[in-house]
């Protein structure tokens, strides 16, 4: 029972948030729609945001299970975009309401964890070692990167496919990891 109710939450949830701002909706509204009480909605989440991030993060996850290397790195930034993209009305209301700071800095953190990863990689790779000051400047120089580019696009309507924006993105890009570390590396570069 418990499992359905989680199930039905997040499918009244979803409903819900492709209609209005996540500023207009309520954990009393969801629980109405689904036909639980708020007592089971706050045993499986601790607000609206809770669930937002549950869907998002775990069905985004789900997208790039396989994109999650340095080599695939650019498939996960298509499937993000690509979801966003189905889910833009949910994206969209979320974008708009008072929530956005709190998805922004969670999104930046799960990006922070993907680009680790595969920093990890291209530093194993280059059989280097690099100080972790300069493993956060070039993560997080890639978050910027990335997640602006989404944002941007995302402010925008989301209207260019994210083909287009992965190519343009390739031709910035392409090879530029391996070659910043290989800087911070040679320059050992002083505070």
């Amino acid at each position: 029972m418990k499992h359905n109710a989680k199930a039905a939450i997040i499918d009244s949830f979803k409903q819900l948030l492709n209609k209005k701002s996540m500023d207009k909706l309520t954990v009393k509204e969801v629980c109405e729609h689904c036909n639980v009480n708020r007592q089971t909605f706050y045993y499986h989440f601790t607000d609206t945001m809770d669930v937002f991030k549950f869907i998002f993060f775990g069905e985004l996850s789900a997208e790039i299970a396989q994109n999650r290397t340095f080599d695939t790195w650019s498939g996960g930034f298509l499937a993000t975009m690509n979801y966003l993209k189905r889910n833009s009305k949910m994206v969209l209301h979320v974008y708009n309401s008072s929530y956005w700071p709190e998805l922004n800095t969670a999104f930046s953190n799960f990006s922070y964890r993907l680009l680790d990863d595969v920093l990890d990689e291209c530093v194993d790779e280059m059989e280097v070692k690099l100080k972790e000051k300069d493993r956060k400047f070039i993560i997080n120089f890639y978050i910027h990167v990335f997640n602006g580019l989404m944002i941007d696009w995302i402010s925008e309507g989301m209207k260019e496919e994210p083909e287009t924006i992965l190519k343009k993105l390739l031709v910035m890009v392409t090879g530029s990891f391996p070659r910043s570390v290989a800087s911070f590396i040679k320059e050992e570069i002083k505070e």
